[in-house]
């Protein structure tokens, strides 16, 4: 089990504060009934808190046929999310090459002008400030959460955007887990599991928060997961297990009377399953690729879960199967590369613009010779028949080169890619470390950890204006998008350089001896003197070359930091 460690207890320094005031009432607001059934005033109502309301109370309705209740309720919480807060972060990045100018604003108070390739275009109600607002609430209930956990001594084992699983036993006490500070009876490093009433006394304080009506929702906002209880009862408490491996990548289980897992199924319409698929989601399903079920990953987690508990795992049916994912063609990038293959055949058998494509995973070291690993992703037409997998071409969507695969060897030659089969991906899946997090004596997440995370501390180098990356996190999460300058586009304000932030005043503290050491005559010493004054800025004619009187540790370096280290020195003289 992998816990976290809670708040660290540092107050922040907050820097600048704004409030965001309404005024009046639009008077083209107008009342709905939402798929005809649900009615609702936005001129005299929250229309939020109706829709969130409504859908508490479908349950109690008998008007709807059980088919038209799941509808209903999936609509209604699609409304709820999206217009709460998607179409206030809407943006959509333009796929193109071509350099545009376009004009930002971020977080100074003038605005700035810059050239990118692939611009976002702001959705019609898109609006930042109150995105960003919305979602900084989400994290400061779980901020409040993490607080009320570990002021009672106690931790969790995961937590995702609004929810966490809190380490909690019925009567509580010290459980075994490597880092923890606490000791169990026979010596084992643990950590403090809650209560299940110390639980239910962290829901209650939650309920002065509850902005709805109490008849629909329930006392408090911090609900009590059915999960927790015997099915069919409110009240029989049961002891849920979690495995959990890094972010969004955990699994819910039981143990049976011998101590075996079992994993936690919903029995609630319209949720899913207690296992993470992120990660795995985009993979076709190996038993049958026709079919959209998704029990294997099950499987894959059961089998995790009992190695975890040191007891024995099966060896699954499709390991040696080639792991090939899903892909939509939702941008011209990915378009683009069956140009060729489009060529002489008919419309309807063409490639086109929202058709699927499978992808296949590439091992380490894997690729083709001479193509980085950063610039290379297989793709080919969307086939489900896996027997034609190995022996037809895939495209590289970046050179759109033709490569063969394989699955057998260690690397790839100059024509042939090594992919990864099913048990390679489940392996690196298994063992994927946490970056975010540190153990108990503060070294990085490796693929081994296990045991009570810590949160990393955080410097900040550097604010980087980046526009929307959240359409691709899952693909670069998988493997699938390996180029940053594919998922985000980046704007960079002049104001922020690194010449203007690091070099800049680094150059005017050293002393004019020093520096014209460090340039070693790439620069005389009239033009470190204007560029001290500002009156010019170097672009050209340094390059590593004036480095190389630094010792080995310096020789990776740029200019501003090679100068740091030479004014520490002078200040230390």
């Amino acid at each position: 089990m992998s816990c976290s460690s809670g708040p660290t207890g540092h107050v922040p320094k907050i820097l600048d504060a704004f409030q965001l005031h309404a005024e009046g009432t639009l008077p083209t607001l107008t009342p709905i009934k939402l798929r005809g059934m649900v009615p609702v005033d936005p001129s005299r109502e929250e229309f939020f808190r109706v829709v969130i309301e409504q859908r508490k109370r479908l349950a109690e309705r008998t008007d709807l046929t059980t088919v038209e209740g799941k509808r209903l309720d999936g609509a209604l919480k699609v409304l709820a999310n999206a217009t709460s807060y998607g179409i206030y972060a809407e943006m959509h990045r333009k796929e193109s090459d071509r350099l545009v100018t376009v004009q930002c604003q971020a977080i100074d108070p003038d605005g700035y002008t810059c050239r990118v390739a692939h611009p976002d275009q702001p959705g019609e109600y898109c609006f930042p400030p109150l995105a960003s607002l919305i979602t900084a609430a989400a994290r400061l209930m779980l901020a409040l959460l993490e607080r009320a956990v570990s002021s009672r001594g106690g931790t969790f084992a995961m937590e995702d955007t609004d929810s966490m699983a809190i380490v909690a036993t019925r009567a509580g006490g010290v459980v075994p887990c490597p880092g923890g500070a606490r000791r169990t009876k026979d010596g084992r490093e643990g950590v403090t599991a809650l209560t299940w009433a110390q639980v239910d006394g962290i829901a209650r304080q939650f309920g002065s928060l509850n902005p709805y009506d109490r008849s629909a929702v329930g006392n408090s906002i911090l609900k009590i997961e059915h999960d927790n209880f015997e099915p069919d009862s409110k009240s029989k408490r049961r002891q849920l297990w979690c495995l959990a491996i890094s972010a969004k990548r955990y699994a819910l289980f039981l143990r049976d009377k011998d101590g075996a897992p079992v994993l936690l199924r919903s029995e609630q319409n319209n949720e899913k399953d207690r296992w993470s698929e992120h990660g795995l989601g985009h993979l076709l399903n190996p038993l049958n690729p026709e079919d959209d079920d998704r029990d294997w990953i099950g499987e894959v987690w059961l089998n995790m879960i009992r190695r975890a508990l040191g007891r024995s795992s099966k060896t699954v049916r499709f390991g040696n199967m080639l792991a090939v994912g899903q892909l939509t063609i939702s941008s011209p990038p990915l378009w683009c590369p069956f140009a060729r293959v489009n060529q002489r055949k008919r419309y309807r058998n063409q490639v086109k613009p929202f058709n699927f494509l499978i992808t296949a995973h590439v091992r380490a070291f894997g690729h083709p010779f001479g193509m980085l690993p950063q610039h290379f992703q297989l793709i080919a037409p969307y086939t489900l028949d896996s027997r034609r997998w190995l022996s037809m071409p895939w495209l590289d969507r970046y050179s759109t080169k033709t490569f063969g695969i394989t699955t057998t060897g260690d690397a790839g030659d100059r024509v042939t890619a090594r992919v990864s089969t099913y048990a390679e991906v489940i392996a690196d899946y298994e063992y994927h470390p946490e970056l975010k997090c540190a153990d108990a004596g503060g070294r990085v997440c490796e693929r081994q950890t296990i045991g009570l995370l810590y949160r990393r501390h955080v410097t900040i180098d550097a604010i980087q204006s980046i526009g929307k990356e959240s359409n691709s996190l899952e693909e670069v999460e998988a493997g699938v998008e390996h180029d940053a300058a594919n998922v985000y586009t980046e704007y960079r304000d002049p104001r922020r350089s690194d010449w203007l932030r690091k070099t800049l005043p680094a150059v005017k503290a050293a002393k004019l001896a020093v520096l014209l050491k460090a340039c070693q005559g790439k620069l005389s010493r009239r033009a470190l003197i204007d560029i001290r004054a500002e009156r010019s800025t170097p672009t050209h004619g340094i390059n590593g070359s004036w480095r190389q009187s630094f010792n080995s540790s310096l020789r990776n370096a740029t200019f501003a930091q090679a100068l740091f280290v030479k004014q520490i020195g002078v200040t230390e003289e």
